[in-house]
């Protein structure tokens, strides 16, 4: 038995918020307890679905005592706005990917926390699924040896529908395209596998959606503490769209994941696992759902660590400064597009 059960707020009724949704229900120490959207129609509809109450005022749900977390998924641009707003009135926050897209707004969330004695926290589902988590362990065991290269490619597609929602594909909302939305995600496990990034070059163009203001094509080189280079190419404009691809080599390892599933296990000392097809069609008539294998459990597992956390008074695994990491690269491989140089990091 749980000394504690968490109710949590979730901001936000959009699409992803069922899988937000869902993993709380999944936690025997959580419970939701309200929605809240501007739009009420949306609110009404989840807190139908859901068993709760619903509001379209955040301040109004933020009054309530048994309101303890907030899960924010509204546009990524405001998640450190409506984030402080919950620290401001003593809730803990998690936040979807990505934290926010600018890292002033991130430190300022960050800084409100601290100074309201409250935990901020953000998803990004991939940590939690079981490919990366073993790879990651393998990493730390040194099981790969010294690490060499790294590749995180993502080679989706989005339609111009998918833009025509007024924040997706705007430089307020959504503070980038294919990196900062979609890439985030396979950006953040090459730098959980790689280390803090030191040096990075890129590009980072609209190619095949003319009604966007920000990317849809990227492709960038960098360098990592660890010693190791890296590669990134995030896309929302390839063909069909294909699954995300994950490798990383080192001197006594290579191990490939494509659509969040192990193609190639070879490693010094154990069975080599090789599966040629493995991961190609996920998600292939909708590539951008081709990471949401696990990812229910996945999100279940990060906001039981927050929980986790409060009670043992520590920082969550994935808390705002590690969450930050992933946004601090995408920003330097845009600085690096706009002025064509190389930009090392951290920024300043």
């Amino acid at each position: 038995m749980y000394d504690q059960i968490y109710g949590f707020g979730v901001v936000g009724c959009g699409v992803i918020s069922d899988t937000h949704l869902d993993a709380i229900g999944l936690l025997p120490n959580a419970r939701v307890v309200a929605v809240c959207d501007t739009r009420e129609e949306a609110a009404r509809a989840k807190a139908e679905k859901y068993g709760c109450a619903y509001y379209t005022d955040l301040s109004e749900m933020l009054k309530r005592e048994d309101l303890h977390v907030c899960n924010v998924v509204v546009p990524s641009g405001l998640h450190a706005k409506l984030g402080i707003q919950c620290v401001e009135a003593g809730k803990h926050v998690i936040c979807t990917k990505p934290i926010d897209i600018t890292l002033e707004a991130i430190d300022a969330l960050i800084a409100a926390a601290d100074r309201n004695g409250v935990l901020v926290g953000a998803t990004h589902q991939c940590r939690g699924m079981s490919v990366y988590k073993r790879l990651k362990q393998a990493i730390d065991e040194g099981r790969l040896g010294k690490l060499l290269y790294g590749n995180a490619l993502v080679p989706w597609y989005r339609t111009d529908e998918y833009y025509s929602d007024g924040w997706h594909g705007t430089k307020r909302l959504d503070g980038g395209g294919a990196l900062m939305n979609q890439s985030i995600h396979y950006v953040d496990l090459l730098l959980w596998m790689l280390g803090d990034p030191v040096e990075v070059f890129g590009y980072a163009e609209q190619k095949a959606h003319p009604m966007i203001e920000v990317e849809d094509c990227a492709s960038a080189v960098g360098k990592f503490a660890s010693g190791a280079q890296g590669v990134i190419q995030g896309t929302t404009c390839t063909y069909k769209g294909h699954p995300a691809v994950l490798e990383i080599h080192g001197t006594t390892g290579n191990v490939r994941i494509v659509g969040d599933q192990l193609q190639l296990w070879e490693v010094a000392g154990e069975p080599t696992e090789s599966i040629p097809g493995a991961g190609m069609l996920a998600g292939a008539a909708d590539p951008k759902m081709g990471m949401l294998g696990e990812a229910v459990q996945a999100h279940a597992d990060q906001i039981a660590d927050l929980l986790a956390a409060i009670d043992e008074g520590r920082q969550p695994a994935l808390n705002g400064q590690e969450a930050r990491k992933a946004v601090e690269l995408i920003l330097a491989i845009y600085r690096s597009s706009e002025t064509g140089q190389l930009v090392k990091l951290p920024l300043v």
